[in-house]
């Protein structure tokens, strides 16, 4: 299972938010008790994420993340 948020793998219980299995979202799009964060928290997080791991520039990490959160079913619009 994919988190419908960020597309994270979600291969153990610990993955998923609030630690469970009928939550589709991951431990990082979540808060403590499973419910999805805000939009613009999860975009801050994958920001972060892409320019510390992808190493993009903080522009190129804006765009790459917007693209990506379109396609996401958390965010279709």
């Amino acid at each position: 299972m994919i988190c419908k948020s960020c597309g994270m793998p979600m291969v153990r219980l610990e993955d998923h938010g609030g630690g469970r299995l009928d939550v589709h979202y991951c431990k990082y799009c979540t808060d403590t008790q499973g419910q999805l964060k805000s939009r613009e928290e999860v975009r801050k997080s994958m920001i972060d994420f892409a320019v510390a791991t992808r190493r993009k520039s903080i522009e190129d990490a804006e765009k790459f993340v917007d693209h990506f959160m379109k396609k996401m079913p958390a965010w279709k619009e």
